[in-house]
């Protein structure tokens, strides 16, 4: 259940004292929590805090000060990484800064008496984490089971832009989260409250005072699952936006509908504005793709020019805060100002392109009901081309044109156009990740195993293969893809990495030794399908299941065995469905007597990439089931 409300600061602002006497709480701690030895709600847990409260306000410049108090216990000895603190900041353009830190930590020792040392100023110090966040950064000393470690601090903002969500929910198992807000005079702001239904959160709203006071209790750990969506997507938080003001002469909205939000960005000088501009230096190079045969060749040529001569520095962005000409003449810009310019370059070839705001996978969902810009984490160029839709975002080097990117598959954009405007749901029903597999494998005399391996991915899994190869190289990338399990690989080869058309090929040998027990010896079937570890063993999930694209996995293997060995076990053949038949597991197999070679064709096909948790039950017993049958090995008696 989710809640949205709107209302007007309407008082006078006054100036916040920041620092440690604004929680008459700090260092007081109780007997209850000197005695606590396990949280009550998550008993697994080596950590919890106590306390996590924060109260903003706003000065007579109308800068955003926030105060900050927490209260963590060490429950266990692998919870001591938690005394190691680490505060971000905004430090570029020097809109943030954070002061008045306080900390503490308190031991009640066998004796009963308590002991609280605090941190002098010299244990806290600064690092930049990039060209844009800094870090305060402080360790706490002399931490054992059972210690308190307390700490608060001011954050000093510009203005109420560095307004950000209050998370309950946190890696550790909350007991008390609250956060206290002051708006500022004259403005709006809209928010709305993501939570679980079992999570009830106290909420209180001053109209006059233009204060609203949130709090959430005995919050449980938010913990990552297999296949799981943004962490955004389920933690327990209030989200803001500015929703409108007043300038003295009544009331404006802002970006109250989707529609606000699209004229907003098209009137914006770092957006909209950028889509007009020239790309100096480009002419001859556009008039050139302007001169290809299809529309599909010229997205592909402006898409490759615009990768191959911009350097992505790693930010994510919907804006070109600096222009897209400074960023083309540096040949390096956010997310945001490489996609802007390649939506212009595209307009210069003449085809049907659009800028559309993306939330890519890791960023979190967009809820449509709220025309919250902040949902989008990035703007990718749209390109409607016959029929055929393309999704190109030019800081992926590994994506072809023609692909949709697997982090927006099963997302929600908004395409930015005043006539064509609105959101899009964006799914590939075509497409998907297909690898096949064929190995012919040779058993010797002496329990030896040799092969050669031909691995054929195409769709998804040739742009995941090909970017870890690049990333890791050969070595590395053997080692995570087949595991460290006593295979030696060599002859390795890595075919058509950089073809956009035909499947990557992996070709290569192997030899490994096979255990056994007497006279009995067993061979997998199983060696390189990737599937080695089923993901899905606990027995609650509390987040969907997205694999973001449907998948087939196709295996061929062959097995010569030699004359001192006979076939003693053979598993079964298997067909194995879902009831709606959207996973299926086959397992063909056979032996022929006369050639003594046994043959085993395994596929696994998924025609459906989403499921949501309360899917989770039946996507588990199929997935138990499956490694178990893929666990069956070929049983074999020495003569």
């Amino acid at each position: 259940m989710k809640q949205i409300i709107s209302f007007t600061a309407i008082i006078l602002a006054f100036f916040l004292s920041a620092t440690a006497q604004e929680f008459p709480n700090f260092g007081r701690i109780s007997n209850d929590e000197f005695n606590l030895k396990e949280c009550a709600f998550d008993k697994e847990a080596n950590a919890v805090i106590l306390l996590n409260e924060a109260i903003a306000t706003h000065d007579d410049e109308y800068h955003l000060i926030t105060t900050h108090h927490v209260r963590i216990k060490i429950l266990s000895e692998k919870g001591f990484d938690e005394a190691n603190i680490e505060l971000k900041y905004w430090r570029k353009d020097d809109f943030e800064f954070l002061d008045q830190l306080e900390a503490i930590v308190t031991n009640k020792n066998t004796d009963g008496n308590i002991t609280t040392e605090k941190l002098p100023k010299k244990a806290f110090y600064k690092k930049d984490l990039n060209e844009r966040i800094g870090l305060v950064i402080f360790t706490f000393p002399n931490i054992r089971v059972g210690s308190i470690i307390e700490y608060s601090y001011r954050s000093f903002m510009k203005n109420y832009n560095g307004l950000d969500d209050w998370e309950f929910q946190k890696d550790l198992p909350v007991y008390k989260s609250s956060y206290a807000l002051t708006i500022l005079p004259t403005t709006e702001f809209t928010y709305r409250i993501q939570k679980r239904e079992d999570l009830p959160v106290i909420l209180n709203v001053d109209k006059e005072s233009a204060k609203i006071y949130l709090e959430m209790n005995n919050v449980p750990s938010l913990t990552s699952e297999p296949y799981m969506d943004a962490r955004e997507d389920y933690v327990q938080k209030a989200i803001f936006q500015l929703s409108g003001y007043n300038n003295g002469y009544g009331k404006l909205n802002y970006m109250t509908s989707w529609k606000e939000v699209i004229k907003e960005l098209l009137d914006d000088k770092v957006f909209g504005v950028q889509l007009g501009k020239n790309i100096p230096g480009t002419k001859a190079v556009i008039d050139e793709i302007k001169k290809l045969p299809t529309e599909d060749d010229k997205i592909k040529a402006v898409y490759n020019y615009v990768r191959n001569s911009m350097t992505w520095n790693g930010f994510y962005g919907k804006y070109a805060i600096d222009g897209i000409k400074e960023a083309w003449d540096k040949k390096k810009g956010t997310s945001g100002e490489i996609n802007l310019i390649l939506i212009n370059l595209l307009k210069e070839t003449g085809l049907e392109v659009y800028p559309i705001l993306v939330s890519e996978r890791f960023h979190g969902k967009v809820n449509s009901d709220y025309p919250f810009i902040d949902q989008f984490n990035s703007v990718f160029a749209y390109v409607n081309s016959n029929g055929k839709k393309y999704f190109l975002d030019a800081t992926d080097n590994q994506t072809p044109s023609h692909i949709i990117p697997k982090d927006i598959l099963n997302t929600t954009a908004l395409i930015v156009h005043k006539k064509n405007g609105g959101l899009i749901n964006i799914v590939n029903e075509t497409l998907q990740y297909t690898d096949y597999i064929n190995a012919q494998l040779d058993l010797n005399d002496n329990a030896g195993l040799s092969g050669e391996v031909l691995i054929q991915n195409s769709g998804y899994s040739k742009i995941e293969k090909a970017s870890a190869y690049k990333k890791e190289g050969q070595e590395k990338y053997i080692s995570n893809q087949f595991g460290e399990n006593g295979i030696s690989f060599k002859d390795f080869e890595f075919l058509n990495i950089n073809n956009d058309t035909l499947p990557l090929e992996q070709k290569f040998k192997f030899t490994t030794t096979l255990s056994g027990n007497g006279n009995y010896l067993t061979i997998p079937l199983n060696l390189f399908s990737g599937f080695e570890n089923n993901p899905f063993i606990n027995d609650n999930r509390f987040s969907n299941i997205n694999f973001g694209y449907k998948r087939t996995i196709n295996t061929y293997t062959s097995i010569s065995l030699p004359k001192n060995f006979i076939l003693d076990e053979l598993p079964k053949p298997v067909r194995m469905t879902t009831p709606d038949n959207d996973i299926l597991f086959t397992r063909t197999i056979s032996y022929d007597k006369e050639t003594n070679t046994i043959t085993c064709l395994l596929l696994i096909d998924f025609k459906k990439s989403l499921y949501s948790a309360e899917d989770y039950p039946i996507l588990q017993e199929i997935y138990k089931r499956m490694f178990e049958y893929l666990k069956e090995p070929v049983v074999l008696k020495k003569k």
